[in-house]
């Protein structure tokens, strides 16, 4: 099935890279590769020298979420579901809405 959807993209694109090596994630092994995914992210960010660097160890974890996800038994079009809720949600954000508080973008507590 050809897309023009990039988040469907990469997912069938995982999804076959894992089918061509007859290869099914399990959930120990792909929480293995994401954490250690995540940890050669945050070093190269924190590096911070190599922005191609950092983006390609970004897309590696991207990616693995995808290997995690299928372990874990969650579909395409769920995945694809929630990251359309979140940008949503996103979207509405306002700084009327949320502030900036320890690093993340919270609600504000009503008044």
């Amino acid at each position: 099935m050809t897309t023009t959807d990039p988040l469907r993209q990469l997912i069938d694109s995982t999804l076959a890279f894992y089918e061509r090596f007859d290869y099914v994630p399990e959930l120990e092994g792909a929480t293995r590769v994401f954490q250690e995914e995540v940890r050669e992210l945050i070093e190269a960010a924190h590096d911070g020298q190599d922005k191609n660097h950092i983006a390609e160890e970004a897309a590696d974890v991207i990616v693995t979420v995808v290997g995690l996800c299928a372990a874990a038994g969650v579909e395409r079009e769920r995945i694809i579901e929630q990251i359309y809720a979140v940008i949503a949600k996103n979207d509405a954000k306002t700084h009327a809405t949320h502030v900036v508080l320890d690093g993340k973008i919270r609600r504000r507590q009503p008044r």
